[in-house]
């Protein structure tokens, strides 16, 4: 397979993976300067720990081969090694909203003189429209007041601006970190089983993966389709479900966690064949 087609195949893959992810960040207010950051841990993580990108796989990796591989600075290594893992991370680099909300909490210019956030006109020399201009970089009043007052970070008294609360993301409900879990539980056992089966040296050891489709069932088929999918796979499940179960016994050696994953595909038919 020649470079030209091999950058394609791997460009297409990463959009279908980060376009996905792309809406979970968003959708939960993550700048993507954050999620940049995350991606640049991972990979110094990987280039630092895997033995594969060593050039001696008993030695420790070296800054400069990790500089080599990843194609980040010394100095950038360095910045993003000292960020926490994403499994763990705390602290956010803020999104624009969320600059506007830390410059009224902080700016007396937004201040009444019991340091409480002031009210503000929509426009004006002090206004929520000045407060916009100093703290987005460059977003609209408009856009800003629109995300606030979706989170319900502020709501409007008459005319004017009021802030209810400090922070910009809505507080998740457990349901909601539950799911977020599963989805990186489930998307990560997938790539998993992927990037073992491509390495040349599991080619005889493959974890078994397969994919089943149609991509010309008619929309009035579709129910049909869906309630055979859910009936004949819940079968399957609770048969390997209640078989792990009898293999899961008590022992002093060491353990595995080991399962099958399995999801719904429905796309709308691209118009043009890839």
């Amino acid at each position: 397979m020649g470079i030209d087609k091999l950058n394609k195949s791997l460009s297409y893959m990463a959009f279908r993976v980060f376009k996905p992810l792309s809406v979970l960040f968003l959708r939960n207010s993550i700048p993507f300067q954050t999620a940049s950051d995350w991606l640049k841990r991972i990979y110094l993580d990987t280039a630092f720990e895997n033995k594969e990108f060593r050039i001696n796989p008993d030695k420790k990796q070296t800054k400069t081969r990790v500089a080599l591989l990843t194609g980040l600075s010394r100095v950038e290594i360095d910045r993003v090694m000292k960020i926490a893992k994403p499994l763990e991370a705390s602290e956010q680099k803020w999104n624009r909203a969320t600059k506007v909300l830390s410059g009224w909490s902080s700016d007396e210019t937004y201040l009444t003189k019991d340091n409480i956030q002031k009210i503000l006109p929509l426009t004006g020399e002090i206004s929520f429209s000045s407060l916009v201009l100093t703290y987005s970089g460059g977003a609209t009043m408009r856009s800003v007041l629109d995300d606030l007052l979706k989170v319900k970070s502020v709501e409007m008294v008459g005319k004017k601006v009021k802030l209810i609360r400090r922070d910009y993301s809505e507080k998740p409900d457990k349901l909601k970190l539950f799911n977020l879990d599963l989805y990186g539980k489930s998307t990560g056992s997938l790539l998993d089983t992927l990037v073992f089966n491509d390495d040349k040296s599991n080619v005889n050891n493959r974890r078994y993966q397969k994919l089943v489709f149609h991509s010309n069932i008619p929309v009035e088929n579709k129910q049909q389709a869906i309630e055979f999918i859910k009936s004949e796979t819940d079968k399957l499940l609770i048969a390997i479900d209640t078989k792990l179960s009898q293999l899961s016994k008590d022992s002093n050696t060491k353990e595995k966690l080991i399962g099958l994953g399995t999801y719904y595909i429905e796309e709308d038919k691209p118009n043009e064949k890839l």
